[in-house]
């Protein structure tokens, strides 16, 4: 196809990240700054923010120059968000253990808004079904550490910071997992409407028979070609000779082929840009962006050759005209049509086989040099 738009959804993900990778880097900054004026910082406090700052940093710009990494840039991310999370818990609630002077609840980090942001985070960048797996498993890895503790230290647990942290871990989880199961079922009907629609639009866009553009979509992609290019505009009319005589001799069946087998020869010798669809019957349209008349002119002759070399069972050899038209200044798609389709049936009346230039003026015949 012509427009090869990004994926939007990659394109979101993508403008997401950079803006998450863009606090974090800020946040672990402002973060190592606020604990350099502590008189005795704690030693996860002078490592995790920078820490956070150059992996952020790095990913960032790795993000940048590289914008198909996406995935890979997302995990790591995600992957370490999940580390700083988890360090600092632990080693707190180990601490704890440890030395009983020391109260888990007077120690331990706030963990609320940050949990939330993590899961709400998977939630975003992941599937469905793989973002639930990774967030029950994070909610276990985290809940499981303080609910034992607090299981052995009843008296923690009756002070509002340890009744906090139990609500936080366990009924306001349950909720945030029920929206969790509500958002991949909808992601799983919007999927399937998405690919219901690709469906309808492949049927509407694609001619049955041979698998091309039809009619509606090569008028599509040429009006809109014509409204944002700034480049040059060419069309080549293909015209199967004969190919009533194919149908009547050899019948339909083998017609359909014989046009199958066309629309695939020309298809697989067109660029990525150029547009190949089914115009009607036994007429073919391509339409080339930004060539010259000479190059467009090489072009067709190219398929002509490709075509009538081209041995197709039961019939042999076919052969095809084709006219040959540049978009002029000040000149409307009617204009461009009927002077490619004057080119055309002059290539039918010198003897077919042919390819034809229509000039603003009158077709002329290629030079046969370019063959």
């Amino acid at each position: 196809m012509i427009f090869r738009a990004d994926d939007s959804t990659e394109a979101l993900k993508r403008k997401a990240s950079i803006f998450i990778l863009t606090v974090m880097t800020f946040a672990g900054l402002l973060a190592t700054v606020l604990h350099a004026f502590e008189p005795q910082p704690h030693l996860l406090s002078r490592v995790i923010p920078p820490s956070t700052v150059v992996f952020c940093l790095s990913l960032l710009l790795y993000l940048l120059k590289v914008p198909q990494q996406l995935s890979l840039v997302i995990k790591l991310t995600l992957g370490w968000s999940c580390l700083i999370f988890l360090l600092p818990e632990y080693f707190f609630v180990i601490d704890a253990w440890i030395h009983p002077d020391r109260r888990l609840v007077d120690s331990f980090p706030p963990i609320s808004s940050g949990f939330f942001l993590l899961i709400s985070g998977i939630v975003v960048f992941l599937q469905p079904h793989r973002a639930i797996q990774l967030a029950i498993v994070l909610w276990m890895a985290i809940a499981a550490p303080v609910i034992i503790y607090f299981s052995f230290h009843l008296s923690e647990l009756s002070t509002p910071r340890g009744i906090d942290l139990m609500i936080t871990l366990l009924p306001s989880m349950a909720i945030n997992f029920t929206l969790l199961l509500f958002y991949s079922q909808l992601q799983d009907a919007v999927v399937k409407l998405y690919l219901e629609r690709l469906h309808f639009k492949e049927v509407a866009e694609k001619d049955g028979l041979t698998g091309i553009f039809n009619r509606r979509a090569g008028e599509k992609f040429l009006q809109t070609l014509l409204e944002q290019s700034e480049a040059s505009i060419g069309i080549i009319l293909c015209d199967v000779d004969h190919f009533k005589q194919v149908n009547d001799r050899y019948g339909h069946l083998v017609g359909d082929r014989v046009l199958q087998t066309i629309a695939h020869c020309c298809q697989t010798h067109l660029r990525k840009q150029d547009i190949l669809s089914r115009w009607g019957g036994e007429e073919f349209l391509v339409i080339v962006p930004g060539e010259t008349e000479t190059e467009l002119l090489h072009l067709a002759d190219r398929l002509r050759m490709v075509i009538a070399n081209h041995p197709i069972p039961e019939v042999g050899h076919v052969t095809a005209s084709f006219g040959v038209a540049v978009l002029q200044r000040q000149e409307t798609l009617v204009q461009l049509f009927d002077r490619a389709d004057q080119a055309l049936y002059q290539a039918k009346r010198l003897g077919r086989d042919r390819v034809m230039l229509a000039p603003a003026s009158q077709p002329v015949e290629i030079d046969r040099s370019l063959r």
